[in-house]
């Protein structure tokens, strides 16, 4: 039996986090499988989940762009043709990320086992439009993906175009010249998306107010944050 996509993500959060060893992953309820990798060290839920909130609010996410909350679902996000994946604050080169990613996300707390039925949407937003020293536009709404449900099978690289429940169309990220790094967060939220609309339109997600966004979004619309993922992108010329 090989290592799925949600084990090897698992275990990519917990050694880039953690100071343990990168064959680290959370603790779960299948023993036959935790029995097929005795390699892999067993990291408790909490520890992960307070390291992904911590990591959050060391990079302001948490504050900036979201209330505080305590992840309970990773967001593997990979860019299959530049063969990037988002790991939450490493830096990623704009040209790297012009194609919608392709993406699944796991519970915490079971990544061995199918998380329950609920209904999820992923939203990427940028809240350093145009700078974080000044954020005059943000935040930037730049994709939402809403009628998903978990696990995702991942698309080969030939059939990443527009899906049904694609709201808003991935808008790739291009920061301005010398505006330094910007926080492209990808935002999982919870809750019913039968109804959902796209933000009239981008900057401020249609709010008007510098610093609002998917906060405000998912707050009118009955969304819970259960996780989030980020990078850093600049353009070249700073």
């Amino acid at each position: 039996m090989q290592l799925t996509t949600s084990i090897t993500f698992a275990i990519a959060i917990a050694g880039a986090l953690l100071a343990g060893t990168a064959t680290s992953i959370p603790v779960h309820d299948n023993q036959q499988a935790l029995a097929a990798h005795p390699e892999v060290t067993i990291v408790e839920p909490e520890v992960l989940t307070s390291t992904l909130r911590d990591t959050l609010v060391a990079n302001n996410i948490i504050g900036d762009v979201l209330d505080d909350f305590e992840p309970s679902y990773f967001i593997d996000i990979n860019y299959p043709k530049s063969h990037e994946r988002v790991l939450l604050g490493n830096d990623i080169p704009v040209d790297s990320v012009s194609k919608r990613p392709v993406f699944n996300f796991y519970s915490v707390f079971s990544p061995f086992i199918e998380a329950k039925n609920s209904t999820f949407t992923l939203a990427l937003t940028d809240p350093d439009a145009t700078s974080r020293d000044n954020p005059k536009m943000s935040e930037m709404c730049h994709w939402i993906l809403t009628n998903l449900t978990t696990p995702i099978p991942e698309p080969p690289v030939e059939m990443l175009k527009a899906k049904p429940g694609e709201i808003e169309e991935y808008l790739p990220p291009s920061p301005p010249p010398k505006t330094g790094p910007h926080r492209y967060v990808f935002v999982l939220l919870e809750g019913d998306s039968a109804n959902l609309q796209a933000p009239e339109e981008r900057p401020h997600w249609g709010y008007g107010k510098k610093r609002h966004g998917v906060r405000d979004w998912a707050d009118e619309n009955g969304l819970t944050v259960v996780g989030a993922n980020f990078f850093f992108a600049q353009n070249e010329e700073q």
